[in-house]
């Protein structure tokens, strides 16, 4: 007996290393695009899975609930449902923070920066390079290795600020330590990586009227948002590693405050009910794709509705933790048509000519986009019988990784759940990434094509 279990377990063994030598060679032949698409999408499997296991659950979950709960986590867009707040034991949320936590940072991001740490090498592998140039868009000023350790630094210090901050204020009103301590960290986390998720059944709607909380996690979602691209750029600037700030963060930044000042004020005006202070955090939840809410998002007029659907399809800055097809995309692609409309053919920002490589990715990025997000509400009008305005609002919110809900999600279909499913993975995987994946081609850049470095400066989209 004892003789055919140690068969039994070296055939076991056997065989998970035979399928583990194949993975790593299937790794191996996938492009850098198909494999960033396999990562989120393995991430994802793992995490239904885990979720569904008996310890994970307070109450009867279903495994497509596990599955769209993992989905929204290493998405990032924070979209529930089921009532995640009573779903889930300390255990469940705790592997949720996780996803949030990976998924916010980037998968290769997150991996490179440990091989970084633990190996004896200072550079990254080459294949390890391609694949973080694909989630990670930078500017050619910008050195990778320099990158990460500036990521995870500032991560570290902007989650650990916001988690002091939110501790004290719970502290302060009748929390025990260890409570607090628990809502300071997951709600620290959730706001910087723009996720969404919280620990109570109304989002932030309890807190409406404390200032603290409304500046803290608007910080830390504006922090996230903004994208390691600007702390990096900043950095070097302060230490005089360069010599002016980069178009990038000139852009993110510029970007930034007029989308903010812009959604603001028309949600003031199309909402009679929200105050100035109120409309500023939504501004800031929808642009920055942090999907927190401080008023009921199913209570506002159809008017604020759109707004909200605009902020979150610009969504924030590349390379950070926010959704979208990003400002850049965006603010490249009006720079295009109003030098279109001009009649000139050089696209030049803050004086600066946009070089013609980002102007193809920002355009592929906006049709893809649109492409993805009308496919999503296609599929969900034909499936679903729910007011059309709120399944646009849905698929903008899945796609754009923004969280936001007017509460439809608990009201889908197992099939309407699977394509929402499908719309938050494209959206954090990247549209441009997920097309070319598709057609399983590797990212070339044409040399004939390449501006003159005297004119250009290069942005990332």
């Amino acid at each position: 007996m004892a003789i055919n279990r140690k068969i039994l377990f070296e055939k076991i063994r056997a065989f998970i290393k035979l399928s583990l030598r194949k993975y790593f060679v299937f790794l191996l032949r996938l492009t850098p695009h198909q494999n960033i698409a396999q990562t989120v999408l393995s991430y994802t499997f793992i995490g239904g899975i885990l979720l569904s296991l008996p310890l994970m659950n307070s109450t009867h979950v279903s495994f497509l609930d596990n599955f769209f709960t993992a989905a929204a986590a290493v998405s990032t867009t924070g979209l529930q449902t089921v009532n995640f707040a009573d779903s889930y034991t300390f255990l469940g949320k705790l592997i949720v923070l996780i996803l949030i936590q990976i998924g916010g940072l980037g998968y290769m991001t997150f991996s490179s920066f440990l091989y970084l740490s633990f190996s004896q090498h200072h550079r990254l592998r080459h294949h390890q390079q391609e694949n973080l140039s694909v989630e990670v868009s930078l500017p050619k000023t910008l050195d990778i290795s320099l990158f990460l350790r500036s990521a995870f630094v500032f991560t570290v210090i902007a989650e650990s600020i916001g988690a002091v901050f939110l501790f004290n204020y719970f502290r302060h009103h009748d929390y025990s330590v260890l409570s607090a301590l628990w809502y300071s960290i997951f709600h620290s986390i959730s706001a910087f990586c723009t996720a969404g998720f919280s620990l109570w059944n109304n989002s932030l709607e309890n807190f409406v009227d404390s200032k603290t909380i409304n500046i803290v996690i608007s910080c830390l979602a504006l922090a996230g948002s903004m994208g390691f691209i600007v702390v990096t750029d900043v950095f070097n600037f302060i230490r005089r590693k360069t010599l002016s700030i980069s178009l990038t963060t000139k852009i993110i930044v510029l970007s930034t405050l007029v989308m903010l000042a812009i959604g603001t004020f028309t949600l003031f005006v199309t909402s009679p009910g929200l105050t100035l202070w109120e409309a500023c955090f939504q501004s800031i939840a929808a642009m920055t794709t942090v999907g927190f809410n401080t008023v009921d998002i199913g209570l506002l007029s159809s008017c604020s509705l759109l707004i909200l659907i605009v902020l979150m399809s610009v969504g924030g800055a590349p390379s950070g933790t926010a959704g979208g097809m990003k400002m850049t995309a965006f603010f490249s692609v009006m720079a295009l048509v109003y030098t279109r409309l001009q009649l000139r053919t050089r696209v030049e920002v803050l004086g600066r000519r946009i070089p013609l490589l980002r102007l193809y990715a920002a355009t592929s990025t906006f049709l893809l986009y649109t492409l993805f997000l009308l496919t999503s509400i296609f599929l969900l009008t034909w499936t679903e019988k729910l007011p059309f305005l709120e399944l646009v609002f849905e698929s903008t919110a899945a796609i754009s990784t923004g969280g936001l809900s007017t509460g439809t999600s608990a009201h889908l279909s197992a099939l309407g759940k699977l394509i929402i499913i499908g719309t938050m993975i494209i959206g954090r995987i990247g549209v441009l990434t997920f097309g070319t994946a598709l057609l399983n081609r590797e990212a070339e850049e044409d040399e004939n094509h390449k501006d003159k470095p005297v004119t250009t400066e290069d942005l990332a989209i």
